[in-house]
């Protein structure tokens, strides 16, 4: 009798085995892709945020590149700064032309050092 509940026993064991190696790959295949997932999901963020860097670069180099025209326009043109006050703005050019003959018409001071043996200009 004991001969035949064992031989009941070991058979009712084998499918148990069985089962429990189908449980343990079906946990391991879930698992893998939980992983695989979660894998794509964040590549495709990285994906989303590079996207987004590259247009906020490029809107910044847009407006950058529009401030440098308005600055040359600015710079290269005639206009008011104060109309009451009748101050205008002339060309870049033209200013440091004007400057340049100005400082040209004066005549040069002495720097203020003196070094030994050379004579002090008179007042």
């Amino acid at each position: 009798m004991k001969t035949q509940e064992m031989d009941q026993e070991q058979q009712t064991k084998k499918p148990l085995i069985f089962e429990d190696l189908l449980g343990l790959f079906g946990i391991s295949i879930l698992f893998l892709l939980g992983l695989l997932f979660s894998f794509l999901y964040a590549s495709s963020m990285q994906n989303k945020q590079a996207l987004a860097e590259k247009k906020k670069a490029e809107e910044i180099r847009k407006m950058r590149l529009t401030d440098q025209l308005e600055a040359k326009k600015k710079l290269s043109s005639y206009g008011w700064i104060d109309k009451e006050k009748r101050i205008v703005h002339i060309p870049i050019e033209e200013a440091m032309e004007n400057v340049l003959k100005e400082e040209a018409s004066k005549k040069p001071k002495a720097s203020g050092v003196y070094l030994p043996g050379i004579q002090r200009p008179e007042k």
